[in-house]
């Protein structure tokens, strides 16, 4: 079944199916998180010793996917056929497609609301206040899913126009995964360090827009459903108690230290549920005083009766489980673990590849940023002394993505100004938050962009490229781009986060070229950093497809100057609370790198990054096998057109 909860069956961060129920918590939100990794830097010198034994040269001078095949046709690679479609719509597609929206939408109010801020203009009219609940006595039933394949194979796709055939191909990608993984749900949890639901909520809850009445009134109802949400939740963790699934005690205790950071503040008058409402209510000019008093009060009682008891009985129920897990490590000694996290990375990347191609293809690029970075010391060895004083020159968030706004312009389309807002996170979520995060604004409402920025865990010296990731040409910037294409409205909701995380990770990476005037050390920092980002990606995979133990990956990481074992245990805590989760960065960004050099090689002079950019910018997130799919159909279009100019 389609999960039926809390940005469950809706992507905007919401949905992959990544398993019949179960979906990676980080695709739900109405917000793309960036991830917590990059904390330990790693010693240029450390780990140029092992880029000496990678490359095989001491100095190097200048100069199937297997088990996973979905049920609905082969894995090609690629299918570059001619283009075949339609010149306009087929509406009875765009009914289909809308109809699905509907259903996916109005699963739970919260997310509702993140995605319409008139959901009645929509056809969604009629709709419970609810955060949602899992069908605990229908958790097996995937009849929704065979359905919704029924009616998507229904269709010709040679009847449907360009756009709708790649809806076509990423709700067929979406539906057959959900399906052929819908039988490992208990492998999953909403309740994890750093990207749980638990941190998540009240962040949710603050972004939550009130444009009139309804939607403080909704709102508070949405508060008084917090404890019956949880409930809900703890009856689940239940059912994994019992199979040994529950996550071990360090784990747990790291899930129960943020519910009671959570639980301390949420009373608080300057708090985040009772003063950051306070403030906004007050600012409302369609509220009367004797109204902002009443709504006031509300939100107080439901903070009180409703929010507080939830955590409180996260904390008490949680802590009853410590002991049950009976499998340690990562998600492969689990029962068909390894094949769980084969259906996470086929959820969110959708890549023809196997677990150890994706190995193979990490260890190909570690391979050619050590020769970089070595060729460029060579070069100029004055770089190393320099390399440890690096800085972009900018550490104010409005100056840092203005810059970028300027900058980008030759690489990247244009895009009109859009409003955005730079936030904090709450100071009782600091400890257990990722390090900055972009909430996606309303379909129907696009001007509201907000970036929250953890100041514990984002330095300084790291904002640039923070903000490239969140901001400009990240997240805020492709989410704009692509709606500004209007798209088919499941496409609002349907968005691989290979795509959504890789392209983030991408233009993060390359936003180092923006930094000084010298461009080496610009570049060594560069390669330094996907390096780093590849490793976390290898121990990810390590942990939880390989089994390492903790040992073996502190080992692994040893050899590129991550000595010590404090960084080594909170990177393998960090894996195994989270399957997957930096594989689909780092995996992500290195699909469009492979996409771009599959690109450059055709159309060699006739190569031209800014439409590069557009290509993927306007087809929207899919998985990356649809990005090649329609890769030579682009190069065609661009061809004729570079030669007709």
């Amino acid at each position: 079944m389609i999960k039926k909860m809390l940005y469950q069956g809706l992507i905007c961060a919401f949905p992959k199916l990544t398993t019949r129920y179960v979906r990676r918590n980080e695709d739900y939100y109405m917000l793309t998180l960036k991830s917590s990794y990059i904390k330990h830097k790693t010693n240029i010198y450390s780990f140029l010793k092992k880029a000496a034994a990678i490359t095989g040269a001491v100095v190097i001078t200048a100069c199937s996917f297997s088990a996973c095949t979905p049920l609905g046709g082969s894995a090609s690679r690629y299918n570059n056929a001619d283009e075949q479609y339609n010149a306009a719509d087929n509406e009875s597609f765009n009914a289909f497609t809308d109809s699905l929206f509907r259903e996916l939408a109005s699963s739970d109010s919260l997310s509702l609301h993140a995605l319409l801020e008139n959901p009645c203009e929509y056809g969604i009219d009629d709709y419970d206040i609810t955060l949602g609940r899992i069908d605990i006595d229908n958790i097996d039933d995937t009849s929704d899913i065979t359905d919704y394949i029924t009616k998507l194979n229904a269709f010709d796709k040679a009847s449907l126009s360009k756009s709708q055939q790649i809806t076509y191909d990423l709700l067929n990608k979406y539906l057959y995964t959900a399906l052929n993984y819908s039988d490992l749900y208990l492998l999953n949890t909403d309740l994890t360090p750093t990207i749980g639901i638990q941190i998540q909520l009240p962040l949710l809850f603050s972004e939550y827009t009130f444009m009139e009445k309804k939607d403080v009134e909704e709102y508070i109802q949405l508060l008084s459903d917090v404890d019956g949400y949880f409930n809900n939740l703890l009856e689940f963790e239940a059912l994994r108690s019992v199979r040994g699934y529950t996550l071990s005690d360090d784990l747990l205790d790291e899930v129960i230290s943020s519910c009671k950071s959570i639980a301390d503040s949420a009373g608080d008058a300057e708090g985040m549920f009772i003063g950051t409402f306070n403030s906004r209510v007050d600012d409302l000019i369609f509220l009367t005083d004797d109204e902002k008093n009443a709504y006031k009060k509300q939100n107080e009682d439901a903070v009180i009766n409703h929010v507080i008891p939830g955590y409180n009985a996260l904390i008490t129920t949680l802590a009853s489980f410590k002991g049950t897990n009976q499998y340690s490590g990562g998600i492969c000694n689990y029962p068909d673990g390894a094949r769980y996290f084969e259906g996470l990375l086929e959820s969110c990347l959708g890549w023809s590849k196997s677990i150890d191609e994706y190995n193979a293809l990490l260890d190909s690029y570690i391979r050619s940023y050590a020769i970089v970075m070595q060729k460029l010391l060579r070069k100029d060895p004055s770089l190393n002394s320099q390399f440890g004083t690096f800085s972009f020159g900018i550490d104010k968030p409005d100056q840092i993505i203005e810059d970028l706004k300027k900058k980008i312009t030759d690489d990247y389309p244009a895009l009109s100004d859009v409003n955005y807002n730079i936030n904090y996170v709450s100071e009782a979520l600091n400890d257990y938050a990722s390090p900055a995060m972009y909430f996606m604004p309303q379909i129907d409402n696009l001007d509201i962009n907000s970036i929250y920025i953890n100041s514990t865990g984002t330095d300084s010296s790291d904002l640039y490229p923070t903000l490239a990731h969140e901001g400009y040409p990240g997240h805020l910037y492709q989410t704009q781009y692509f709606a500004s294409t209007r798209p088919s409205l499941i496409r609002n909701v349907i968005k691989p986060g290979g795509y959504i995380e890789g392209w983030a990770s991408y233009v993060e990476v390359h936003s180092y070229e923006y930094a000084g005037d010298n461009t080496l050390l610009n570049s060594l920092v560069q390669c330094n950093y996907a390096l780093i980002l590849c490793l976390y990606a290898k121990g990810d995979i390590g942990v939880n497809y390989y089994g390492w133990t903790e040992a073996q990956l502190s080992s692994f990481l040893t050899d590129y100057g991550f000595n010590s074992a404090e960084a080594a245990h909170e990177m393998y805590t960090a894996f195994i609370a989270n399957p997957a989760n930096y594989c689909k960065y780092v995996l992500g960004f290195l699909g469009f790198e492979e996409l771009k050099k599959q690109a450059q090689k055709d159309l060699g002079d006739n190569f031209s990054l800014k439409e590069f950019h557009r290509y993927i910018l306007e087809t929207g997130p899919v998985h990356i096998d649809i990005l090649f799919d329609y890769l030579k159909n682009w190069e065609n279009r661009l061809v004729v057109s570079s030669r007709a100019a």
